[in-house]
């Protein structure tokens, strides 16, 4: 099994996770409580950060696909940033690069929520 890492932490408002390894079927509980975490803590403002990301599988990708609409609805959003060419191709190949916000730097993508407000 290949091995897979989350941490967080908040930056001017925004959730920023970190993500490392692979996340596969077997890890992708762990990403998900992360997220319920998140939203739960009120933190609607999201940045998926994958520099560190070698793989990512469709049970992964649902996981942000699943909450999409509940953070969207709470005036927030799930952007992803500085993604490996890989990465991002598998993201690209099921359509996700039209419907979320892919950017290469995580500054960027933090900055991108200042023209969103907050909601609790």
């Amino acid at each position: 099994m290949k091995n897979f890492q989350i941490r967080s932490k908040i930056v001017n408002g925004v959730a920023v996770l970190y993500l490392k390894g692979h996340l596969d079927a077997h890890q992708v509980a762990r990403f998900e409580k992360e997220i319920v975490r998140l939203i739960r803590d009120s933190n609607f403002k999201i940045v998926i950060n994958g520099q560190e990301l070698n793989y990512i599988t469709s049970a992964g990708m649902g996981i942000i696909m699943g909450y999409i609409d509940e953070v969207r609805e709470k005036g927030g959003d799930i952007k992803l940033c500085s993604l490996g060419e890989r990465v991002y191709e598998t993201f690209d190949l099921v359509g996700f690069t039209e419907i979320y916000d892919f950017v290469t730097d995580e500054q960027v993508a933090i900055e991108k929520f200042s023209h969103v407000p907050s909601q609790s």
